[in-house]
């Protein structure tokens, strides 16, 4: 005689789940469930809590649970915020103002790949100064060039001066900005002590002068 074929675990699987609907059937129709189970093989305790399901709300599956979700829209929301007010924002203090204004704990590898999602990129700051290429620092640079020329027709020793200075301020050269875009911070003219090196040199006169200021 040939074998029996044994039936695969999705069969038996699909066959344990179609019995436990013929039991609920039977419930919900008023029927004596317990009789149906037990011509179905399905035990005792199985139907029963299948017959208990069936008044419930049916549960979801899959996805994270509520209490857990701690990066909700309005946490990345202020975490963007944060950003707008000053790119040079560190996960770290992202994460503190977080417990401060929202009372939320997160860590700050959560508010590292919250950033990632949001498409933000750590990048290399760009400095611009805020009086950088406005109206009036065009104007005067017009000015000047125009007062140059007029020395040098006359025929006046013009005296070329340059400096050079080292700023002691010190700021994060690094900053958060979404992926394609450039991560500026505007500065004031002056941010801190310089300590000023100056020369001047003129075609008629050598060597150069030189002085260095603090």
């Amino acid at each position: 005689m040939p074998s029996s074929i044994k039936p695969t675990n999705k069969q038996r699987q699909h066959e344990r789940a179609a019995a436990k609907a013929r039991v609920v059937r039977a419930y919900k129709d008023g029927e004596d469930w317990r009789e149906v189970a037990a011509h179905n093989d399905v035990p005792y305790s199985t139907a029963r809590r299948a017959v208990l399901n069936a008044d419930g709300d049916p549960k979801t599956h899959g996805g994270v649970r509520g209490a857990r979700v701690k990066m909700t829209v309005e946490v990345m929301g202020k975490l963007e915020e944060y950003l707008d007010e000053d790119c040079r924002h560190t996960c770290e203090l992202m994460r503190d103002r977080l417990r401060s204004d929202l009372d939320v704990t997160v860590s700050t590898s959560s508010v590292h790949r919250a950033l990632q999602g949001m498409v933000y990129s750590l990048k290399k700051l760009r400095i611009e100064k805020i009086t950088m290429n406005n109206t009036v620092n065009k104007d005067k640079r017009k000015e000047f060039v125009e007062k140059l020329e007029k020395h040098m027709s006359r025929g006046d020793m013009v005296v070329f001066q340059e400096e050079t200075d080292f700023n002691m301020y010190l700021s994060r050269n690094e900053g958060y900005l979404r992926v394609g875009e450039r991560a500026t911070v505007a500065l004031t003219s002056s941010q801190g002590a310089y300590l000023h090196v100056q020369g001047g040199v003129s075609s008629v006169s050598w060597p150069p002068q030189t002085r260095l200021s603090s």
